[in-house]
């Protein structure tokens, strides 16, 4: 008997869209899903809606106390960012980022994050080290490429190295680990120590790309990547076989259902999709 697929009526889970709400250190509110190649207040530039670039502008002695911007992704949304200094960071579905206003007068480069964001931060020479600071977990860099996901909420907190070098705090001890690329530090909540595992650092990341890559990469793996994606949870039954790994690429669609009937033509599965929560099954 061939595979059934059972699609819950009217249900569309879609992959995020590029939307956002900042607030800058004025006050000033803008949605930035709707602005298209405009200029603000001579401090950043929309583009096409996808996209702000923040510059950095050199300010009077007198105004030298650090003013911080924010920037909100709400769910099922994504966003990419420039910051002053030149780093790009680009911000997954229910995050918050607090930047200064300029790094242009301080020494130090540091940001806060909820959320998960993936940064590729802009070298500067000498003391000019830029820091993540979050809930469970403090990352220092000199210019590198990291994924990081700590959300205020949640009970773990991690960070994947990509390229270069960071030094990764646990928020509450002293644990302290320079992390390798391949490498991703992990800290919970529960016991405030700090773990180090070896990753596939760039599967880590993919959730920003339109082509997803798979290499070697079991059902379960495959699942949590579409659980990034998707904002949906994935129930893998137990009995399903995780000895078997597949490589290649599926296309991020507009549809989660559309990449589930890619996957399962290519390997023995079949799906349930249930309100938000997917279930997946083997072929009997």
């Amino acid at each position: 008997e061939n595979k059934v697929d059972e699609v819950a009526e009217g249900v569309k889970i879609v992959p995020g869209r590029p939307m956002a709400t900042l607030t800058i250190a004025s006050g000033a509110v803008y949605h930035l899903d709707s602005l298209d190649n405009v200029e603000l207040a001579s401090v950043f530039a929309a583009n096409d809606g996808k996209e702000v670039v923040f510059t950095d502008l050199q300010r009077p002695d007198s105004l030298k106390e650090v003013r911080y911007n924010k920037i909100e992704i709400p769910r099922g949304g994504e966003y990419k960012i420039t910051l002053g200094d030149g780093t790009h960071v680009y911000l997954n579905a229910q995050t918050e980022l607090r930047f200064p206003e300029s790094f242009a007068n301080s020494d130090r480069r540091v940001v806060y994050l909820s959320g998960e964001a993936y940064f590729e931060v802009a070298r500067q020479t000498g003391k000019h080290k830029f820091t993540v600071e979050s809930k469970l977990m403090t990352v220092v860099v000199h210019g590198t490429i990291f994924n990081m996901k700590s959300y205020d909420q949640a009970t773990v907190a991690e960070t994947s190295l990509i390229e270069g070098e960071v030094l990764v705090e646990s928020g509450d001890d002293d644990s302290k680990i320079i992390l390798l690329p391949g490498q991703k530090a992990i800290v919970e909540e529960s016991s405030h120590k700090m773990v180090v595992k070896e990753t596939n650092s760039l599967m880590d990341g993919i959730w920003r790309n339109n082509m997803v890559p798979f290499q070697n990469a079991t059902i379960q793996d495959i699942a949590k990547v579409l659980e990034d994606l998707y904002h949906v949870k994935i129930e893998v039954r137990k009995d399903i076989d995780l000895t078997h790994t597949y490589s290649g690429m599926i296309e991020k669609k507009e549809k989660l259902e559309d990449v589930m009937k890619t996957l399962q033509n290519s390997i023995p599965i079949r799906y349930k999709i249930e309100s938000d929560k997917v279930l997946i099954e083997p072929m009997e």
